[in-house]
């Protein structure tokens, strides 16, 4: 028997419409009133009774949302295979996730940077040791995934290379694949490294804006004293031709609607305006090295409404919305058995937050790896779906219960464990539903 989502989200909109979401399959749909009346005459049959007899119209319907996964077919259980395909992923050993910081040095001197120790450089022992670990996995592996992190990254450009094709060299003997990702201050992006890393295969580099000019230059200086947000965007301007550019601006309690808007008025005449994507993050004192920080950060639950007003500006000023409730297996690389972040020296950890202090790492890539080192175990036994709030949340497969740092590491209350998700998602969800009608108007008039 058929059976309703228990992760359905339906909210009225504007010309008579309503918004369907459901976020086990990541479904988005504009639904007419009539057929709303429509499905909520369908859920009523299904709850009352064992056979229900629909309709042609009902039945039409019914099949549209079955395909959305609004409507369940047969005794097919939600929660049983959210589980499954979560354990699944968490112990999967065909992919092998790496997060290399090949460098922790860096050339700015950012106001709120946790990474204490911002020295080192992978040796070329280091370098033939992932190596080898990759291979000895090899003839089970069908993707590994690189992201390249720091410090600054690019400061150790000839070590990428050299990873790099060493990597593809074995993907070609072993027959899996190799993507690469990068994590960037953009400052050192020029054309010439921007061809070169197309070369190298790097599809997508994240590369932080924190506000327009004038506020960036403050937050995030060079180390020298000198500014940084005119090089950085006229950097970005020739990346996007390569590849895909995502910007991410760090947001704490200094940041306005004005300075937003602001800052978008500078990327739109930079003709950046269809050309990247920007999401907001929430900065927080993630260690004791960036304590200093905590009374200017905002807590989730506030964040997320601070959110809403930004993506709005972002909506208002033309810019595409690329922040999307998309379903998860785990919520980050911490809760896969397979996934390591690799400092110069070597030394594994399970988060981004813990690179650079030794107290965090779960022991060092020359060495065999311990699964049941605290530092593993610590942020890998978190389970959703033994967490009471979690296995019965509507919004579960979006966060799989969020961040297992910030259960682990800090005492946070509740609310503050959730992503922003669980605050916002009718708002966000209005949003979404007008950038793709905006979408779909700009992609009617340029085939007209």
């Amino acid at each position: 028997m058929a059976g309703i989502s228990r992760y359905n989200h339906f909210q009225s909109w504007r010309d008579g419409n309503h918004i369907a979401y459901n976020a086990r399959t990541g479904a988005v749909a504009l639904m007419t009133d009539e057929n709303y009346a429509c499905y909520e005459q369908i859920k009523r049959k299904l709850a009352g009774e064992p056979e229900p007899s629909f309709d042609a119209k009902e039945k039409e319907l019914v099949s549209q949302l079955q395909y959305g996964g609004f409507v369940l077919s047969g005794d097919f259980d939600e929660r049983e295979d959210l589980t499954f395909r979560h354990l699944m992923n968490r112990y999967d050993q065909t992919t092998l996730g790496l997060v290399i910081a090949p460098t922790m040095a860096c050339n700015m001197a950012c106001e709120y940077c946790y990474e204490a120790d911002k020295k080192g450089r992978m040796s070329a022992e280091i370098v033939e040791t992932i190596l080898d670990f990759v291979e000895k996995r090899a003839r089970n592996l069908q993707l590994v995934d690189i992201n390249w992190y720091g410090g600054e990254p690019l400061l150790a450009m000839d070590i990428i290379e050299d990873i790099t094709e060493s990597m593809q060299d074995l993907a070609e003997e072993y027959k899996f694949t190799c993507s690469s990702s990068m994590i960037s201050n953009g400052y050192l992006l020029t054309k010439e490294i921007v061809d070169k890393l197309r070369e190298l295969k790097v599809s997508m580099i994240q590369i932080t804006l924190d506000g327009p000019a004038r506020i960036h230059n403050r937050k995030r200086p060079l180390k020298n004293g000198r500014e940084s947000y005119d090089t950085i965007v006229e950097n970005i301007k020739y990346a996007t031709t390569k590849m895909a550019i995502g910007m991410r601006v760090n947001v704490d309690k200094s940041f306005t609607e004005d300075t937003i808007a602001e800052m978008l008025c500078e990327l739109k005449d930079a003709e950046l305006q269809d050309r990247v994507g920007i999401y907001f993050g929430l900065l927080e004192p993630a260690t004791s090295v960036c304590a200093n920080i905590s009374e200017s950060c905002y807590n989730n639950a506030d964040f997320s409404k601070e959110e809403i007003k930004f993506y709005r500006l972002l909506l208002e000023h033309g810019f595409r919305i690329e922040k999307l409730p998309s379903p998860v297996s785990v919520f980050c690389m911490s809760q896969d058995v397979n996934s390591f972040l690799i400092d110069p020296g070597g030394n594994l950890y399970r988060c981004f937050n813990h690179v650079g202090n030794r107290e965090k790492s779960m022991g060092n890539i020359k060495s065999n790896i311990d699964y049941n080192h605290p530092n593993f175990t610590g942020l890998f036994r978190f389970n959703p779906f033994l967490d009471g709030d979690c296995k019965d949340c509507a919004i579960l497969p979006v966060c799989m219960g969020g961040c297992p740092s910030r259960r682990a590491d800090r005492n946070l209350k509740r609310e503050d464990l959730c992503e922003s998700w669980k605050h916002n998602l009718p708002q966000m969800l209005e949003i979404i539903a007008l950038s793709r009608q905006q979408q779909a108007k700009t992609a009617a008039k340029e085939q007209t």
